[in-house]
């Protein structure tokens, strides 16, 4: 009998070792399949050159770094009660030296998403800004506050502000505006769904002093879409691109002296010395900017389309191109790439006598598996396009933004690589011949 239960006992626990092992594989596969899809992010939205290297900021989750450690935040759908644990992208301040080698990283230290677009130098630091989720509530209607952080030469924080007018408010680009003080731009506008008639959403400008103290604000456009995408600082004021209402890209000047009152509603015209409309850009509007010989040349996506539906309305039929005003505002024409897909303009920066532009091929195709950009020239003489390049990696190749700056640098991102756990999306920084 004793053999027998020994020989029963071992069963039993060989039993009990196989279930554990099936539950442990079990567990393992149903990590997997949880973990599979998610992609790790490290972008960069801008750069900057210093004496010893770039300064470059952006969004990473920090998945790969050696420094910073990747936060988790857990998020329950009020619609399917469903709880899910996030890995935030966070905001990302780094510098590089002069071979691309990382030197220090840094973020700005908050519980959810954050993200930098735009980055100064000033005598004693950088200034970044950009967006982040101050609020828990904030995640589920997708809305942000402005963000505007100052770093040390080192890369430790300073001082940080947040900024909102309207529900979701982000800042896209900051500019030096002399006497140690700073010019940002970006968009305030309502949630989805949310309406109202408030009069200081939409695009808005802000003026900071050296500590972060605002000086001046005013804004343009609809609050339910209005953005600034871009600034140029000129003798007398500021010249904006953006976009208005839905379709509608801007071009507009402030004066130099542009606060507004909130509560007086006429005040906003008297601090824009001209606004211009052009009613056939796609939902971004004109993302940047560059003037010459006293010509604005904005750039985007702009409709190429005469067609009509049954009830008459535009069929809009979007293709990379370039719009041009003079500095007082005269529109003086439009010119496309000339291909029949919806391919956008992001950034252009100015070479001698021609413009150097990225941009995204095939816009609608971004919930694809591939999504690549390309950079060409614009001939100013002869109004013309050439040298067209397509940048692509394996899957992906988004640039964000080109530069000049001791030479032609694209930044951006590049899914590199994609596996059993999700993709990989590392961070660009790539000098252009």
């Amino acid at each position: 009998m004793k053999k027998k239960e020994s020989k029963l006992l071992k069963k039993l626990v060989i039993i009990c070792i196989v279930i554990i092992l099936v539950e442990l594989i079990t567990m393992l596969i149903m990590k997997i399949s949880r973990e599979r899809d998610i992609d790790h992010l490290d972008a960069i939205n801008d750069i900057i050159k210093v004496d010893d290297g770039y300064i470059t900021v952006g969004t990473s989750d920090f998945n790969n770094s050696k420094t910073i450690d990747s936060k988790i935040y857990e998020y329950t759908d009020t619609t399917t009660n469903k709880k899910s644990n996030i890995i935030a992208n966070q905001s990302k301040i780094a510098k590089y030296d002069n071979n691309m080698k990382l030197v220090w990283e840094n973020t700005f230290d908050n519980s959810y998403d954050s993200t930098f677009y735009s980055v100064l130098k000033v005598n004693d630091g950088y200034i970044a800004v950009g967006s982040l989720v101050s609020r828990y509530e904030q995640i589920e209607i997708n809305v942000r506050d402005a963000l505007i952080v100052k770093f040390d030469n080192n890369g430790k924080m300073v001082w940080h502000k947040t900024y909102h007018v309207l529900s979701d408010t982000e800042f896209y680009k900051i500019i030096d505006d002399g006497n140690d003080n700073v010019v940002v731009i970006g968009q305030s506008i309502y949630e989805n769904m949310e309406v109202g008639s408030h009069i200081t959403g939409g695009g808005i400008i802000v003026r900071y002093d050296k500590d972060g103290n605002v000086l001046a604000h005013n804004n343009y456009g609809g609050n339910k879409s209005g953005s600034f995408n871009d600034i140029i600082k000129v003798d007398d004021g500021y010249i904006i691109c953006g976009k208005d209402a839905s379709n509608y890209g801007i071009v507009i000047k402030f004066k130099k002296d542009f606060d507004r009152d909130p509560k007086d509603l006429n005040l906003i015209t008297k601090k824009l010395m001209w606004q211009r409309s052009y009613a056939n850009t796609d939902s971004i509007g004109f993302s940047g900017m560059v003037i010459k010989d006293n010509i604005i040349y904005t750039v985007g996506a702009i409709n190429i389309s005469n067609e009509k539906d049954k009830d008459g309305k535009d069929i809009f039929k979007y293709d990379a191109g370039i719009v041009l005003h003079n500095t007082k505002g005269k529109y003086l024409g439009k010119y496309s790439i000339g291909e029949d897909v919806h391919h956008r303009f992001n950034s252009v920066i100015l070479d001698n006598d021609k413009l150097i532009l990225t941009g995204l091929l095939d816009v609608d195709n971004r919930k694809k598996d591939k999504q690549d950009s390309f950079v060409m020239e614009y001939i100013l003489k002869d109004n013309s396009f050439s040298n067209k390049k397509v940048l692509s990696s394996e899957n992906d190749y988004i640039v964000n933004k080109i530069v000049e700056l001791d030479k032609k640098i694209l930044v951006g991102t590049s899914k590199s690589d994609c596996g059993l756990y999700g993709c990989e999306y590392e961070p660009i920084i790539k000098e252009f011949k």
